[in-house]
Parts: C-alpha cells; sequence; structure tokens
C-alpha cells in the first residue's frame, strides 16, 4: 500500500494546469453561463408562478360569475394541461437554480512523464459492426500513455470467432491487448456483466488489476490525450473515484434531423450538476478508481443504465464524481430512425429502472435523502413523457369542442394574462437562449425537439411498469448499435419509404396526432367565425387556438410529430462512415476528420421556433391593446 502511494504521489507531482487559449475563453464562457443561468431560472420560474396563479385566480372568478357545463369542464382541463405542460421543464429550471452562487468549472488538466497510475481499459462488443470495433482498438492502442502503463481488455458478449481472430492479429502492435469473453452469448442489455467479467478477468493477469478501470464503448474513439485528461483528476483528490467527459458524435446529418445531438446534457446539464456536487457518469469514456468499484461489489446489474446507478452508489459510499468538460472521444448515433427510437426507448426505460434499483437491498448504505434525490430524475422524465402524452391526446379534443381555452370575467383580465403570459414566455426564453448558446447552438430556442418519440417512449414505460407489477423483470433491448431493422433509405423511391414509415414504423400515429391538431384548430376557427364584426371575430379566436399559451402547445405538436414524416419524404443523405474518418493508409489508425467534428454543419432550423416568437409577441401586445 505503502509504495502505491507513493507512485500516485509521484505522478500527481507531474500535474499540470492545460495553459491553452482557447480552453481558457471556453472556460470563461461556461463560467459566464453558470453566474446567468440560475438568475434567468429564477425569473422563470417566479414569472410562470404569477402568471399561473393569476389565471387561476380568473378561472375561479368566471366560475363564480356564471361559467359552467362543458365550457367549464374545458377551462380546467385546458388550465390544468397548461400548468401539467410547463412543469417538467420547470425540473431543469430547479438544477440551475441549486447552482446560485457556486459557478465553477473542472479545471483542464495532464499529466506529463512516465510516472502514471496503471490502467485497464476495458473495450465493450455485442455485435456492432467489425470496422467500427477494429478503430477503436487501434485508437486506443495508440494514446499517449506509456506502454507498460495500461492494458486494452476486449470484452466480447457476442462470442464472435472473428472478433477473437482480429484481435489477436492486433496483438502484434499491443502486446497488452487481450481477448475475453463470458462463454455464452447472455441477454445483450447486461453490459453491467460483461464489465464486472472484466473486473473479475484482470485481477488474473500478470501484476493483477491495475489501479485504474477505463471503460470505453465499442463505437468511441479516444483522443491522444485521453487518458492524460482524466487520470490526473484522480490524482490530486483522493475522494474524486471517477472523472466523466463529453460524448460528442461525428455521424450526426447535417442539420440534425431528429435531435440527436446531446449537448443538452454535456454541455448544460452535466456542467450545472458538477457545480452542485451531483455529476453523473454517463457510460462511457470515463476513468475510475479500481478500489472503488471493488468498495460497492463491482458495477450494478439491477438496471439498464448501469452507469447511473454506478454514481449513486459510488457516492453513497462517500466518493466524489466530476464532470470533466473536455472533448477526448468521439462516437456514432444510431444511423436509422428506428435505431434512433431504440436508443430512446431504452433511454427511459433505464432512467426509471434506475430509480426502482435504488430501493433494493444493495442500495442500503444510502440514506433516504439521497434515495429520493437519485429517484428525482426518473419521476421528472416519467412526468414529462406521461403530460405530454396526455396532452397529444387531451388538446385535439378540447380545441374541436370549440369552447374557449382560457376563463376571465373581464375583459381587463384578458389582457394582464395576455402581459404576464409574455413576461413569462420573455424570461422562458431568456433561459432556453442560454442553454443553446452554452450548448454551440445545437437545441431549439423553445426546447429540446424529441417530443416525436414522447408515444414510444410512454408505452415503454408502461411495458416497464407492467413488467415489473406482474415480476417479469426489467425488460430486453437490444444495442442501438446493432442496425437489425431495414433503413427506410432501402426502398428506393419515396412512395414505398412512406409506406414503410407509416405502416412498417408506426409513424402514421404521428400523421394521426397532426390531423386531429388540424381539425381541432379547423373548429375553434369556425366557433370563432360565427361572432358578428371582426374585433369580436378577434376576440373569440383569441381565447380559443389563437390564444399564445394553447398556441405555442399544439403548433409545437405538430412540428414535433412531421419530424420523422419529414425524415420519410426527404431522408437525410448521410455519408458514409469511410468518408468521416481521416485514415492512415500504412496503419489504418482512423479519426474523424475536421469536417465531421465541425459543430456547425449540424445546427438545426430555428425557423419555427423563430414564427411561433414572433406570434407570441406580437398576440399578445395585440390582445392587451385590442381585448
Amino acid at each position: 500500500m505503502t509504495s502505491k502511494i507513493s507512485h500516485w504521489e509521484k505522478a500527481a507531482a507531474s500535474v499540470r494546469t492545460l495553459d491553452d487559449p482557447h480552453e481558457k475563453k471556453r472556460e470563461q464562457d461556461q463560467l459566464q453561463f453558470m453566474h446567468r443561468i440560475p438568475k434567468a431560472a429564477l425569473a422563470s420560474i417566479l414569472s410562470g408562478w404569477v402568471y399561473f396563479g393569476y389565471s387561476f385566480k380568473c378561472l375561479l372568478d368566471a366560475q363564480a360569475g356564471g361559467l359552467s357545463g362543458t365550457a367549464l369542464k374545458v377551462a380546467w382541463l385546458s388550465y390544468a394541461l397548461q400548468l401539467g405542460h410547463a412543469l417538467p421543464p420547470g425540473t431543469t429550471h430547479l438544477l440551475a437554480l441549486s447552482a446560485m452562487g457556486k459557478a465553477k468549472r473542472q479545471p483542464l488538466l495532464r499529466l506529463d512523464g512516465d510516472t502514471t497510475p496503471g490502467v485497464d481499459i476495458f473495450i465493450t462488443y455485442c455485435g456492432e459492426e467489425m470496422d467500427v470495433l477494429l478503430d477503436t482498438i487501434r485508437a486506443t492502442i495508440a494514446i499517449d500513455y506509456p506502454r507498460d502503463s495500461y492494458r486494452i481488455i476486449v470484452l466480447d458478449d457476442s462470442v464472435s470467432i472473428k472478433v477473437e481472430t482480429e484481435v489477436g492479429k492486433l496483438r502484434a502492435q499491443c502486446k497488452r491487448l487481450y481477448y475475453s469473453t463470458r462463454g455464452a452469448r447472455p441477454k445483450t442489455h447486461t453490459k453491467a456483466g460483461n464489465l464486472n467479467h472484466g473486473l473479475h478477468y484482470v485481477s488474473g493477469l500478470p501484476g493483477g488489476a491495475s489501479d485504474i478501470v477505463a471503460v470505453l464503448d465499442v463505437d468511441m474513439i479516444p483522443s491522444p490525450h485521453w487518458l492524460r485528461a482524466l487520470v490526473p483528476h484522480l490524482l490530486i483528490d483522493s475522494r474524486v473515484a471517477l472523472a466523466n467527459p463529453p460524448q460528442r458524435q461525428y455521424n450526426i446529418p447535417d442539420g440534425d434531423p431528429l435531435g440527436q445531438v446531446m449537448d443538452f446534457l454535456f454541455d448544460v446539464m452535466e456542467p450545472l450538476k458538477n457545480a452542485t456536487n451531483s455529476a453523473w457518469c454517463c457510460g462511457t469514456g470515463f476513468v475510475v478508481r479500481r478500489d472503488a468499484l471493488d468498495g460497492i461489489s463491482g458495477v450494478p446489474e439491477e438496471s439498464i443504465n448501469e452507469d447511473i446507478l454506478t454514481s449513486f452508489f459510488l457516492k453513497a459510499a462517500g466518493w466524489d464524481i466530476v464532470y470533466v468538460h473536455e472533448d477526448v472521444q468521439w462516437g456514432l448515433v444510431p444511423s436509422t430512425i428506428i435505431t434512433h427510437l431504440k436508443q430512446q426507448k431504452r433511454t427511459a426505460a433505464g432512467i426509471v429502472s434506475t430509480a426502482a434499483a435504488l430501493w433494493n437491498p444493495r442500495a442500503q448504505t444510502m440514506t433516504s435523502e439521497e434515495r429520493y434525490g437519485a429517484t428525482f430524475p426518473a419521476f421528472a422524465m416519467s412526468l414529462s413523457i406521461s403530460i405530454n402524452m396526455l396532452a397529444m391526446i387531451a388538446f385535439p379534443i378540447l380545441l374541436l369542442t370549440g369552447a374557449p381555452l382560457v376563463a376571465y370575467s373581464t375583459t381587463a383580465q384578458l389582457r394582464i394574462m395576455s402581459i404576464l403570459f409574455l413576461i413569462r414566455f420573455l424570461a422562458t426564453l431568456s433561459y432556453n437562449f442560454l442553454g443553446t448558446k452554452a450548448a454551440n447552438y445545437h437545441l431549439g430556442l423553445l426546447g429540446i425537439r424529441v417530443g416525436w418519440t414522447v408515444p414510444y417512449q410512454f408505452m415503454t414505460l408502461v411495458r416497464f411498469a407492467l413488467s415489473i407489477v406482474t415480476g417479469g423483470g426489467v425488460p430486453l433491448f437490444t444495442p442501438s448499435g446493432l442496425n437489425e431493422d431495414v433503413d427506410l433509405a432501402a426502398n428506393v423511391t419515396v412512395p414505398s419509404r412512406i409506406k414503410r414509415a407509416l405502416w412498417g414504423n408506426g409513424f402514421i400515429l404521428h400523421v394521426a396526432i397532426i390531423a386531429a391538431l388540424l381539425n381541432g384548430v379547423a373548429a375553434s376557427l369556425g366557433a370563432a367565425s360565427r361572432s358578428v364584426g371582426a374585433l369580436q371575430v378577434w376576440s373569440e379566436l383569441l381565447i380559443r387556438a389563437a390564444w399564445p399559451p394553447v398556441f405555442l402547445i399544439w403548433s409545437t405538436y405538430m412540428f414535433e410529430c412531421s419530424v420523422p414524416l419529414s425524415y420519410a419524404f426527404n431522408y437525410p443523405k448521410a455519408m458514409a462512415r469511410s468518408a468521416l474518418m481521416d485514415r492512415d493508409p500504412k496503419t489504418q489508425l482512423a479519426y474523424p476528420t475536421r469536417r465531421a467534428k465541425d459543430q456547425v454543419r449540424i445546427r438545426p432550423s430555428q425557423t419555427v421556433e423563430i414564427a411561433q416568437i414572433c406570434y407570441c409577441v406580437v398576440v399578445c401586445l395585440l390582445a392587451f391593446a385590442f381585448s
């Protein structure tokens, strides 16, 4: 033990802070964001309370003034849905608010020299494309780290003879490259079991287990300085068990048509969580102390999201986790809309299964406060999915009634409501803009554009709940990297692509939602048009489909439900992976090209959001002036 500590102390003495002008500017921008976002969150929350509180009073006044029957029921349900629709984004506001006065960014470090702790690098594999695996292995072999200080272990859950053979060939370049498998192909969601097998396997290698474990998903290509950037965070702070970097992807199509970019998580949420000492492990590219993992009996296997559950157990054991905001790995997003959907469904079930696992005996060391705090993200996600699913069904019905969707007793109240909503809308827009800017403008100005996946995520939650209640256990998922589905582009003609999208992939549901919303809007227009005089028609339309809070909801659902249909009509021309890589013809070592990593090309169009913003501002002002 003494020699190990001495070795770590020598390595820690070689740690320096990265002196890079670009990174210093990025750090300043991040700290500025950390200072501003809590204030914007507070403004959004307070203005929301004021708006919904006053709207509630107006509804009570209208009821006291004689509003009854269907009109009263529609008004109450519309209010409840608007309030419910505002709650899920509010959970991220609370996280931002908790970072008030805690602006900090994990320093970017480098470990110099050859005095370094040993690292066992696990590359998990489960039947993905062979060239993807080989590129990751070659890049890992080429990392800038002393050769006698790291080993690479390919953990093959597909039990592939071909993989074993290819790894054997690459051992000529790196004698510390190993292949291991559990021997019989297990269920594919148990990445945790594969990692635990790796922990056991390296213990039997010459020299035993290394001090540090590093994990790479099969598609994640590490930068040469990967370990030298992350390991120092464990060396300089004995409380830190795990250092976690962001995940970046290099194959997202131009404009990100499916909303696959993950910058909201890695450029907004994780920095905020790191500032509040609540960072999570995000599954790949991380380094972790071996003794910390041993202290929690290895990687937890009770959840699909083993990374998050590992984070919770480490926290409960008294360890810290840090988020290092530096791009040191580049991977792939699912290349088809169906595999992307699988990933989204797996995420939904994984978060909830993690929460359920926190109540099993293995988590008994966690306090009740820690358990409830860790369960909150699952509650927030389940609430968001459920409310959005309910609203997608209920709003077309409300619109079809033709009844007013906002209640008030005097025109003065309507004018005040319009201004209060405008204030809340602008406050929330300011909050969203700060997040969008921090995420390289990869997010929509009015939120994340993944609403089209809500029906599938909702059904996954229902399936998950039924499975748990009936004792069926955690539902299984195949890795999203396995392209077992026929891509929409396989059907050459647009009509055949549309047919597959509607019937083969179930996107007929999105057509039904759009059609129902359009019918509802038409019903509202029809009800308003029966009034006499332009001002009266305007007033009647305003309190139905044209009311800005209502307009935002139904127009957003229409836009989001059109995403998979637009994808089928105008299939994105994704480049072949080989065209996204700079490859050395001699060594076959390959890294993503500069264009593939370009952050500008994947920025989505903001046209729809800008149109919605202009509409809300103009209509609120007109409502105040002419109601």
